[in-house]
């Protein structure tokens, strides 16, 4: 009798551990390299077809398809990234990766790493250059100096590719560029705003947010 109770209990609770248990290690495995798996479901759709695409072709239709069907219920953490999935999508593709598709996966490295500065700045609509330019003027050094993680660079070896150097100096001037021409922007947005603020009885402020390559800036845009 206590014999069929065990057995019967093992049936029942077995079960329920082994999923437990296969639930913790899936976590684990996402756990360990969060940031990256954060840069794939980053990825424009157009990249992330062409990635698909290598994946199939390396791996096969069956791999292929169970790695697309997954990806949209990664991002509702439904599921998790299996181990396999993973290191093939970030270790073995860049292999057979073209040129844009790398700087694609760059450009969402650097945005992950690089880019989680956030400044708060309080600002006058007849003083704003004068207050934003030193501000803006370290974002466009941060764009040529911020460097990756070393222990990013150290698992993605492929980012020390010869291909790679010459698209990190291809996006850093493109940031540098994005940034500049984001301020160059605002002097039109200011115009609008002054009259904004002129034309309010009460309204003594507008805040406005600068989302640049490596950082965004909070302006508290105020009456002169």
């Amino acid at each position: 009798m206590w014999i069929v109770l065990l057995i019967m209990m093992a049936l029942i609770i077995g079960p329920q551990i082994y999923r437990q248990f296969h639930r913790k290690q899936r976590k684990k495995s996402v756990s360990e390299n969060p940031a990256i798996v954060r840069v794939l479901l980053s990825l424009e759709p157009a990249a992330l077809d062409d990635l698909f695409r290598l994946y199939r072709s390396q791996f096969g239709a069956g791999a292929a398809r169970y790695a697309r069907h997954t990806y949209r219920k990664w991002k509702t953490e439904e599921v998790h990234p299996s181990r396999k999935t993973f290191y093939r999508l970030v270790f073995h593709l860049p292999s057979v990766m073209n040129f844009d598709l790398k700087c694609e996966v760059l450009r969402a490295l650097r945005r992950e790493y690089c880019g989680r500065s956030h400044y708060e700045l309080s600002v006058r609509v007849d003083d704003w250059k004068e207050a934003l330019s030193p501000l803006i003027a370290g974002l466009i050094e941060k764009s040529y100096t911020a460097e990756l993680p070393r222990e990013v660079e150290e698992k993605l070896s492929w980012l020390a590719g010869n291909d790679m150097q010459i698209a990190k100096a291809i996006l850093t001037a493109s940031e540098a560029q994005e940034t500049r021409d984001a301020v160059a922007s605002l002097q039109t947005e200011f115009e609008g705003m002054e009259q904004l603020l002129a034309a309010s009885d009460g309204k003594r402020r507008i805040v406005h947010t600068l989302d640049l390559p490596l950082g965004t800036i909070t302006l508290n845009i105020m009456r002169s």
